[in-house]
């Protein structure tokens, strides 16, 4: 197997997930980032900003003067929101488990300042849950994702209206193998 793709390899770290999901439809200073990842010291911060940069995932869109140095305001690239075919094809099994739990630590980031700030019991609404096993064929399969995907996307570029709260949604899919049966004789 062919050594990880640069986007691979940049998104396989739960800080930089967390960077790229906090960055998602936002353009923000990296002080205002921190206040999304107050748990990582801000020279780290810029450590992760500066290696997403260099993989392509960030991009600077402002550049402000502020006490003599120079302020960059920073979102992220569409295609750090996804893994595309080269990517995925250069993910090893311990990646892909990485990966997942970068992803589900950031979602459960979402959540964690969600209770911190938010009414409890959670408005009607507000958040939630569903996992759910489908048995689809591979053609079903893919136009489900693919519709879901799209649906996403449209939602993202439209332009949000004053006062709409912004929500985390995640998509998670694999294979759901069956454990291998043991034989009886070996009971």
């Amino acid at each position: 197997m062919p050594g990880r793709s640069p986007r691979a390899r940049a998104l396989l770290h739960p800080i930089r997930v967390r960077i790229v999901t906090a960055l998602q439809d936002r353009q923000l200073t990296p002080r205002q980032l921190s206040v999304f990842l107050d748990d990582v010291p801000l020279t780290t911060l810029y450590r992760h900003i500066n290696l997403l940069l260099e993989a392509g995932l960030l991009e600077v869109v402002a550049e402000r003067r502020v006490h003599g140095t120079v302020e960059r305001v920073f979102t992220v690239v569409e295609a750090a929101t996804y893994l595309n075919d080269e990517d995925r094809a250069s993910l090893t099994a311990e990646d892909i488990t990485g990966l997942v739990g970068a992803l589900t630590g950031a979602v459960q980031e979402v959540f964690h300042r969600y209770v911190r700030h938010a009414p409890l019991p959670p408005p009607e609404g507000d958040v939630s849950f569903l996992v759910r096993s489908l048995t689809l064929s591979e053609e079903r399969y893919l136009a489900l994702r693919q519709y879901l995907l799209e649906l996403m996307r449209a939602e993202s570029c439209e332009a949000p209206q004053a006062g709409e709260p912004r929500r985390m949604i995640a998509f998670f899919s694999a294979p759901d193998f069956e454990p291998e049966k043991k034989n009886s004789d070996e009971s």
